[in-house]
């Protein structure tokens, strides 16, 4: 593991710009982490797009996991990221502690806007990790041009999935588009390590089977989800499917 992320992990702070200490809010979890850099090595990434950096936790955790190659780059979205009563470029400066600037591209921009700039550029994803704007409208959107991007077999993990805008989209994907749920983490507030190491595998080949086209209750344990690409768009133009 890369040292400035064993660092915010190990410690719950980051560095700043100028060298002193930030406690880190909202970082996603080791499980997390963990469902990244799984998803990244079973589809092989060389090619990755993040939406919201923050402090650069989940990039780091990407960067980590990437195939190395002369192909190899990961966008990062983040209009905020500079902002200085925000991240105060904490994100772009771990990346680059971590060695990692090289590969990386940071787009200055709403998500919106940078997604469909990819997109003109024909950029191809192999991975992308959605933690944007939670609103559903952008939750949706987001995920909507990440599809243009994601190569068939690509993955796309939605980060607070246990937040009922995002497990709306969720449930569209799954009713409405040609993507399986693979997998998830548990909702972070409440469910305990011991749960995470002794249930969890057996909890979510049980979710895979019923997942589809079925939303409950217990959807709302998943603090992430991960969705592989089965196949290019192929619905009717008046296709829908309810989701709820």
């Amino acid at each position: 593991m890369n040292p400035v992320l064993e660092e915010i992990i190990s410690t719950g702070n980051t560095r700043t710009i100028s060298g002193g200490i930030k406690k880190v809010i909202g970082q996603i979890s080791p499980e997390e982490g963990k469902l990244i850099q799984d998803c990244i090595n079973k589809t092989g990434a060389e090619i990755s797009v993040e939406v919201g950096l923050a402090f650069g936790t989940s990039a780091l955790y990407i960067c980590d996991a990437l195939f190395k190659s002369d192909k190899t780059r990961h966008y990062v979205i983040d209009p905020y990221q500079m902002y200085e009563d925000s991240y105060s470029g904490i994100g772009l400066n771990n990346l680059k502690k971590a060695g990692y600037e090289n590969i990386v591209d940071f787009i200055d921009k709403p998500s919106h806007q940078a997604l469909a700039e990819l997109e003109r550029k024909n950029v191809k994803a192999d991975f992308a990790f959605i933690d944007g704007w939670h609103t559903f409208d952008h939750a949706l959107v987001d995920f909507f041009l990440i599809d243009k991007l994601l190569r068939i077999d690509g993955i796309v993990i939605l980060d607070d999935s246990d937040w009922k805008a995002v497990r709306k989209v969720c449930s569209f994907i799954s009713n409405n588009r040609a993507y399986k749920f693979i997998g998830g983490t548990s909702k972070r507030s409440y469910i305990n390590e011991n749960v995470h190491r002794s249930g969890l595998k057996k909890y979510f080949n049980r979710m895979k089977n019923f997942f589809k086209g079925y939303v409950d209750d217990e959807q709302k344990r998943f603090g992430a989800m991960a969705f592989q690409k089965v196949s290019g768009d192929d619905r009717r133009w008046d296709h829908f499917v309810d989701f709820s």
